[in-house]
């Protein structure tokens, strides 16, 4: 291995190992990446490190797994990166684009150990590196559901975006992207489908098929909870075309079943049934089961039909735990009391379920577990208690339609 203070100081061609001209070369082979010798320039690089490191967090933008690890694999291959040697900006994007890396092949046991180095440093006064960290903690946040640091780091990485006219088309399309996601769980409605649709629009352009569909589904359920079921379906079917034409059952998957979800909205259980139990057949497995599941659960819950959603929701209790999905063990755990009529419920949703989501901005299931405890106070006859509740969930959705 390298060390990396030598690589900064000396920069004479080495024949033992990749030049770091071959890895420029290499970067602009790949599609889209005509711009990649006036990038590197605005982005004033002062290294090869750094010029590498740029190379690794565009291919992460673009979602190429495959080149990243190559790139990754290399640096940590060639470098020791001893910390009292590297100037802290050139440490800041080594960390913002190790996480960054870590995001796209969803390793979430390094997330919180890379997230604190981070921390430990101060904000680079590099815009373009700036701009990485505060986009890549927006995406960070968003995957360890802290949505509201997420619409704060969002919100500066959009700000530098304005300072930054060279950034790609791509990159501000994942921008915007990871915005629109933000705000659908923070029920800001209309900025998520601005966000969106600017998405969307950027990523048409570009023939990038997959993202393409997840904006659409981003744009239905916004429209589904909009009540505006017609254009939720007309954006679900476009991404459940696109999945099939792609061959991507993920993208099916998630199309059927936020069509079920459609037909809930409109009380047609059979069909809603239907389209979950599809989605489920695509998914196998799969971490995002527990969408689908969750859905059977309320869905016959609704008909009254206890000992199915039970079942369903024990099995989605189950996959939850063993894959440590933290949000869906509280949904199933307050589904299963709530069917069992448990008086465990109360106490669960008060001061387990409601805290951790407003702690992490998610209006949308603030407002659906405090509707719950509201009818759970009235049907125990605790009537000032179930009006307070109600009060509460008329006074959020009221902010929100003010903001």
């Amino acid at each position: 291995m390298r060390n990396i203070y030598n690589n900064i100081m000396d920069l004479r061609p080495d024949n033992s190992s990749f030049h770091f001209s071959r890895i420029a070369d290499t970067a602009g082979l790949t599609e889209g990446y005509g711009n990649h010798s006036r990038l590197n320039s605005a982005r004033r690089i002062s290294c090869p490190l750094e010029e590498l490191l740029y190379s690794i967090y565009d291919f992460t933008v673009k979602q190429d797994k495959k080149a990243a690890k190559e790139k990754f694999t290399y640096l940590n291959d060639e470098f020791s990166l001893v910390k009292d040697k590297i100037p802290q900006e050139t440490l800041l994007l080594y960390l913002v684009v190790k996480l960054k890396y870590f995001i796209l092949i969803n390793d979430k046991k390094l997330y919180i150990p890379t997230f604190e180095q981070i921390n430990e440093l101060p904000t680079s006064l590099n815009l373009s590196i700036e701009y990485i960290q505060y986009k890549t903690l927006g995406i960070f946040y968003y995957r360890t559901d802290n949505f509201v640091e997420s619409t704060l780091a969002l919100a500066h990485a959009l700000n530098l975006l304005k300072e930054l006219p060279f950034i790609s088309e791509e990159d501000k399309a994942e921008l915007y992207y990871q915005t629109a996601l933000t705000k659908l769980k923070t029920s800001d409605t209309f900025d998520s489908i601005h966000y969106a649709e600017a998405a969307l629009t950027i990523y048409q352009g570009l023939y990038y098929n997959k993202r393409s569909a997840e904006c659409h589904i981003i744009l239905g359920i916004n429209y589904n909870f909009s009540k505006r079921f017609d254009l939720a379906e007309n954006h679900y079917v476009s991404a459940k075309n696109i999945g099939e034409s792609i061959q991507d059952r993920y993208l099916e998957s998630m199309a059927l079943n936020n069509l079920g979800k459609i037909k809930s909205n409109l009380k047609e259980s059979e069909e809603a049934i239907f389209y979950y139990l599809e989605s489920l057949k695509l998914r196998k497995d799969e971490e995002r089961s527990v969408f689908s599941i969750l859905g059977l659960v309320e869905e016959y819950y609704f008909l009254d039909q206890k000992e199915f959603s039970k079942e369903w929701a024990e099995q989605g209790l189950c996959l939850a735990k063993r894959l440590c999905l933290k949000e869906y063990i509280l949904h199933f755990t307050a589904h299963l009391y709530l069917i069992e009529e448990s008086d465990k419920l109360e106490d669960y949703v008060l001061n387990q379920v409601l805290p951790y989501f407003k702690r992490a901005g998610n209006e949308r299931y603030t407002n659906k577990y405090t509707e719950m405890l509201a009818h759970y106070y009235y049907e125990n006859n605790q009537y000032k208690l179930a009006s307070d509740f109600y009060n509460d969930c008329l006074q959020n959705i009221k902010a929100k339609l003010a903001y």
